[in-house]
């Protein structure tokens, strides 16, 4: 490469008013100032010609002819010049000289020198035209011609009039040609008369119009009744002045393994041309660089979790055009845009910086006080369970105490005489349901527990209806959303045991303490409710229940029998659900109503009904029927 500067050509200065010369003596890197801040860089001017072999194409030329000659752009001697020199003859075809440049570069002339000392007497019609495809398409950038009407339908100026026609090509007559040692020169200013040049840094426009992979120079020959002997077109210098388009962002263009001239980027920028942002560095969107603003692209902010991102347009506008970087694959269990959050299940360690790789520490819940291993990404706060304190869910709250389920492992206190084992008087064996025990009840319900709300001395729980196999004449319930009231303290004691997103066969009985419910028509479930983790197995032997219910084998109830049961339970004993008598309580009264008995190995229990037929049987004790179904076997220890 070799940097040719012309005496009759001052070369137009890219950067409008720009000084290079400081620019050139500065010991530090021409792309930044000497405090390290990014500016504004230029890369060499340079001839993008020399030594690229120049095509020289005619219409009457065959297909031997050898088109690649580099007499045009060899090192350029004036004393020894090497021309080359088309045929004599009146033909009538254009020479076309092609010069691949092999990449983009924004050319400020184009020069052609002839071997001839003198004014060509012949009447000159050339053309300048530009690709920026690699020779796929082309564009005239300027013509030349003693007659630019006839020639080319244009009129013959030098300057564009107006700022639209600036990216046109204009057509002079370029005589007198400029002399030089060895001959007479032509030379094209690609930024010569156009009024934006001034600004060219600013001026896309002008940016465009002066980029060129290719460069194409037409010799129009005019007919042979003008010129019938013409003397052969003879050239010893062309020359292509400009730099490699680094969009200002780079300060040196050198050619690689492969011969190609690439940009040595800087301002974190990559590309040929340094036109795109190299990677991590997406926070912004990639500009050109100016003299007033360098444009340099910007790294994600990733606190060094992450060295992969991405930009985001929408981000950037949110953000006020400030930063649009988002972090991808972010590493040590964090989260977020700028990874600056931690994963789920994992909570800041505020004792380290946001960028150590231990910034995130996983949540330290207990694993029976605690809902889940979720815990507040900033406290460390678990998510305990009712009754259940502290940072980690691991004590019991004032007013509770250790309890013997897992599924609640904190109790409410009571007084001696108000302790839940004897309050609730749970069950330690198998409740078997036949037939007899399915009638006597208010509700057979499948449920499943969406939320719970606390209002006053009671709990409302949201629920899902799924199947309804018995319910009361009075009562409303239907398959679907609904409201199951519980008494604080039946909960607190866990009778019912009811839990969030599990799904419950409810049993309620009739005998139960409704004076507690808020609302007569409300659903209530209290301690004489039975609330079983839904087993599947349950189902075909509770349709046939509601189906024999369907067809009228349930006996009607009374308010004899009502009355019985309440004498049954005694003034002394307090209030035992009928679900939960055991043989022990039944067996004085000669009943045989509720079945407590353990062995699973009984294959059924009759069902039983009202006799009307048989005399000799009295109405209150019972008497199989024709029918048998088999029990359901209902496990009230340890729910799964």
């Amino acid at each position: 490469m070799i940097r040719l500067v012309f005496p009759f050509c001052p070369q137009p200065s890219l950067t409008g008013s720009l000084s290079s010369a400081s620019f050139w003596t500065s010991p530090h890197d021409p792309c930044y100032h000497p405090d390290g801040r990014p500016r504004h860089c230029l890369s060499e001017f340079i001839n993008a010609a020399y030594g690229v072999p120049v095509n020289a194409s005619h219409l009457l030329q065959g297909p031997d002819y050898d088109g690649n000659i580099t007499t045009l752009t060899d090192l350029h001697n004036p004393h020894n010049l090497t021309c080359w020199m088309t045929h004599t003859g009146p033909d009538t075809g254009d020479w076309v000289l092609t010069l691949p440049l092999g990449r983009r570069f924004e050319i400020t002339y184009i020069s052609l020198q002839f071997c001839h000392q003198g004014e060509p007497s012949d009447p000159i019609s050339i053309s300048v035209l530009k690709s920026m495809d690699y020779g796929r398409t082309w564009r005239p950038m300027q013509h030349y011609s003693s007659n630019c009407f006839e020639n080319f339908r244009l009129p013959s100026q030098t300057i564009a009039k107006t700022r639209h026609q600036e990216t046109e090509p204009l057509c002079s007559d370029p005589r007198p040609l400029q002399r030089q040692r060895g001959g007479m020169v032509l030379a094209f200013s690609t930024l010569d008369g156009r009024p934006s040049s001034p600004d060219f840094d600013y001026s896309p426009t002008l940016q465009d119009w002066v980029t060129a992979t290719d460069i194409r120079v037409v010799f129009h020959q005019p007919p042979a009744f003008m010129s019938p002997v013409r003397a052969p077109l003879a050239l010893s210098d062309l020359q292509v002045g400009g730099r490699c388009k680094c969009n200002g962002h780079a300060s040196k263009c050198r050619r690689d393994d492969a011969g190609h001239a690439v940009c040595i980027c800087e301002h974190h920028t990559a590309g040929p041309d340094c036109d795109v942002c190299e990677d991590f560095y997406f926070d912004r969107p990639w500009h050109r660089a100016t003299p007033t603003h360098p444009n340099p692209c910007v790294a994600c902010e990733c606190n060094g979790h992450s060295n992969k991102c991405r930009f985001s347009m929408e981000v950037f506008q949110q953000s006020g055009r400030r930063s649009g970087g988002v972090c991808q694959k972010c590493r040590h269990h964090t989260a977020g845009r700028h990874c600056q959050y931690c994963q789920n299940g994992y909570t800041r360690d505020h004792s380290k910086p946001l960028n150590h790789r231990k910034a995130c520490q996983p949540c330290q819940c207990h694993p029976l006080g605690a809902v889940g291993r979720w815990c507040n990404q900033t406290s460390g706060q678990c998510l305990c369970r009712d009754g259940v304190t502290g940072l980690r869910c691991n004590r019991c709250a004032p007013g509770y105490k250790q309890g013997r389920s897992p599924l609640r492992p904190c109790i409410r206190k009571f007084t001696a005489s108000e302790e839940c084992v004897s309050y609730c008087q749970p069950s330690q064996v198998k409740v078997r349901m036949n037939l007899e025990t399915y009638c006597l009840k208010d509700y057979v319900l499948k449920v499943q527990v969406k939320g719970m709300e606390r209002s006053g001395p009671w709990w409302q729980f949201s629920i899902s209806v799924q199947t309804v196999f018995r319910i009361g004449s009075t009562s409303r319930v239907r398959r679907g959303p609904q409201s199951l009231w519980v008494p604080d303290r039946d909960l607190g004691c866990g009778c019912p045991a009811l839990h969030v997103g599990r799904t419950f066969l409810l049993i309620g009985a009739e005998e139960g303490e409704r004076g507690w419910g808020p609302e007569e028509s409300r659903l209530v479930a209290d301690r004489s409710t039975l609330a079983l983790q839904w087993r599947e197995h349950w189902s075909p032997k509770l349709r046939g229940f509601r189906g024999q219910d369907k067809r009228g084998r349930c006996p009607p109830k009374s308010t004899n029998n009502r009355q019985h049961s309440k004498e049954h339970r005694g003034p002394q004993s307090g209030y035992i659900p009928p679900h939960l008598l055991t043989e022990k309580d039944s067996e004085p009264h000669g009943g045989n109503t509720h079945s407590g008995k353990v062995d699973e190995t009984q294959a059924s229990v009759a069902s039983h009904t009202l006799s009307h037929t048989d005399r000799q049987v009295k109405s209150t004790e019972p008497t199989p029927s024709a029918f048998s179904t088999p029990a359901l076997v209902c496990s009230t220890l340890n729910p799964v």
